[in-house]
């Protein structure tokens, strides 16, 4: 075997191990008693650098990779993606703590460059697709231990020695962590699998990207949490109005028998969310989505509060930020500030509620990397954004495409749009499971856009 197809094979391997090692635990520690095993960041980051420098030496080896053709677009997201891995390292330099804020940056430095890797060696739309499927494929088995840990039985306790025995609230185990954090995660991969069942042209395949689907999206939805439901939502919409957009191989019957369907899964799911018992998961997601419009709520105060923190971050440290990881070492010192021109006493109420505790994130992604890296950074997160959206909508809006390249596309990018959603009520971009699926499905799909591109341009 020439040397250059061993290093793509162990690339191609290594991806592959990117796609489902971090998630089959989904809290941000293992729940082992094993130390150095404990920090899923670990994992993340030594595969995330295996896979960045196989990608270089690839390109080292390989000429026909450097001769690709170049595409504006993707100058321009690898600018963004590079200025906002610079701005995540000068902030963390300029933070009051240095040290700290530099080691905290590391995991989101590791996922940053990954996706900028991934973009600049453009896997080839096969593998993209392959990976997409085994990533589904993953969190289907996940769905599958949740849903058998719904029904009171724990598969993996044999493997597992806990550190802590207890459920939560919705009857899930402590083996899938905390449930934002299983619904986070499942959710923008039951959108994926739904675009991905579109994309297939054959119907086992069709078949079994929709049982992925459900295995996905019904423990989604059980977890009782208002940002998987939320991103779900937001990624079939997104999905639904590209697909009738972009594919003439439906039929006007296939498409009215596809909007009856989805009108009448809204219609139940609206009279479960209303008529479920609080005890259900389904029954606490209709509750937790009612408190939405009661800023009374504990729930609703507290992300009211973290966000006024945030503000004050940026409005302390409006250039360079506060330093990645400082949200919770700033914490106490922008709320005393915030408490100190309170008139009528409810900061500190929360102060007592709070009972010395420290929020470590702002539960909302977008300010949280607003206050840590600055107007700067959160100008550069914008920037990768929007020359990704501009690339992604392109590549689906161009008819020489083939329906089925386009579908898979929009189908990651839907995936993109559930994460960042659910980005606006929770941290995900800060957790190691879904930061790793945000920045791959970012890539993959930025990936395949581009190549679409450059077949035009050649063709």
């Amino acid at each position: 075997m020439p040397p250059h197809q061993f290093v793509t094979r162990a690339r191609d391997l290594v991806a592959m191990l990117l796609c489902v090692l971090p998630p089959l635990f989904l809290s941000n520690r293992l729940p082992t008693f094993h130390t150095l095993a404990d920090n899923k960041w670990l994992v993340v980051i030594f595969l995330s650098a295996c896979e960045i420098s196989l990608i270089a030496m690839a390109w080292a080896m390989n000429s026909r990779v450097r001769s690709g053709t170049a595409s504006p677009l993707r100058a321009l997201l690898l600018v963004g993606i590079a200025a906002f891995a610079a701005l995540h390292l000068l902030s963390a330099v300029l933070s009051r703590e240095p040290g700290f804020s530099v080691r905290a940056a590391i995991p989101a430095l590791s996922l940053i460059a990954l996706g900028g890797a991934l973009i600049w060696a453009s896997p080839s739309p096969r593998a993209i697709r392959r990976f997409a499927v085994l990533t589904v494929a993953t969190g289907a088995l996940i769905g599958v231990c949740a849903l058998v840990q719904q029904a009171g039985f724990d598969p993996l306790a044999a493997w597992v020695r806990y550190r802590e025995a207890g459920r939560y609230r919705t009857g899930a185990f402590v083996t899938l962590g905390n449930p934002e954090y299983l619904g986070g995660y499942l959710a923008p991969l039951a959108v994926a699998a739904v675009g991905l069942a579109v994309a297939s042209t054959r119907w086992p395949a069709r078949l079994a990207a929709l049982a992925a689907a459900a295995l996905t999206a019904a423990p989604a939805l059980l977890t009782g949490t208002r940002g998987s439901f939320l991103a779900l939502a937001a990624g079939v919409l997104v999905l639904a109005i590209g697909a009738f957009g972009i594919s003439p191989r439906l039929s006007r019957g296939v498409r009215l028998g596809g909007l009856a369907i989805g009108c009448a899964f809204i219609v139940v799911l609206l009279a479960a969310l209303c008529s479920s018992p609080r005890t259900s998961g389904v029954g606490l997601l209709g509750a937790r989505l009612r408190d939405l419009a009661n800023p009374h709520a504990e729930s609703i105060r507290d992300r009211i509060v973290f966000n006024m923190v945030g503000l004050e971050m940026i409005a302390g440290r409006p250039i360079a930020g506060v330093g990645p990881g400082m949200f919770g070492v700033e914490f106490y010192r922008a709320f005393l500030d915030l408490e100190r021109r309170d008139t009528n006493g409810a900061l500190a109420a929360f102060a007592r509620d709070l009972n010395g505790g420290v929020a470590e994130h702002a539960h909302n992604d977008w300010l949280e990397f607003w206050a840590e890296t600055g107007t700067l950074g959160f100008a550069a997160w914008l920037w990768i954004l929007a020359v990704w959206l501009t690339a992604v909508g392109r590549a689906l809006v161009r008819s020489s495409e083939p329906p089925g390249e386009r579908l898979v596309i929009l189908a990651l990018a839907s995936a993109v749009v559930a994460l960042l959603v659910n980005a606006l009520f929770n941290f995900p971009l800060h957790e190691p499971v879904r930061a790793t699926l945000f920045w791959l499905a970012l890539a993959w799909s930025a990936s395949l856009a581009f190549g679409s591109e450059s077949r035009r341009t050649t063709n």
